[in-house]
């Protein structure tokens, strides 16, 4: 459902969808869409006014979203080499992962818009994004790591970055180099 509100003369436009989550979510995608995503129990008006009170973030973001290039980020392998190389690199850093006790996982591959890999460590799987033919080396060795990184810590505490520094001290700048990443 389409929602529109007005803030300091500047229209929003939002796409609300109900689903069973705990909070309102906000999401600005770089193509300059909004999507909010909330319980069905939220009332309407507490959806405007969360994304109202979000009005000075969403602005910077579509902003930020309208001065970065609209050219694509270049190919760097195709989707065979790229799977070959993260087969080669969760091979390469198993033994790090062996040794604390974490068995090796089932690698698996596919396509996916909001997230480089997925981690289900209750089931053993790793599941990586095609769309990483597109990174550099050091930033697939970084979503390999931070995968792994998951068997030892399932979440994204202090705990889990102060894990993941240990095999990727600079785990931040190549983190910020995926962000720059521009698939179309």
């Amino acid at each position: 459902m389409i929602r529109e509100i007005e803030i300091n003369n500047t229209k929003i436009r939002y796409d609300l969808q109900y689903k069973k989550v705990k909070n309102i979510n906000l999401r600005i995608k770089p193509d300059g869409s909004i999507n909010v995503s909330a319980n069905r129990r939220v009332p309407q008006k507490a959806i405007d006014e969360f994304v109202m009170s979000k009005a000075e973030f969403i602005i910077r973001a579509l902003d930020k979203y309208k001065n970065k290039s609209n050219e694509a980020s270049k190919q760097i392998y195709s989707e065979t080499e790229v799977k070959e190389l993260i087969l080669n690199l969760c091979e390469k850093v198993y033994p790090c992962f062996e040794k604390r006790g974490i068995k090796y996982p089932t690698i698996k591959f596919r396509k996916m818009i909001s997230q480089w890999g997925n981690c289900r460590s209750e089931k053993g799987v790793l599941t990586f994004n095609t769309n990483l033919m597109y990174a550099p080396l050091e930033c697939i060795e970084y979503v390999v790591l931070h995968e792994f990184t998951h068997f030892l810590q399932p979440n994204h505490s202090a705990k889990f970055y102060n894990e993941l520094a240990k095999t990727c001290p600079d785990w931040k700048e190549k983190r910020k180099k995926l962000k720059d990443i521009h698939i179309r």
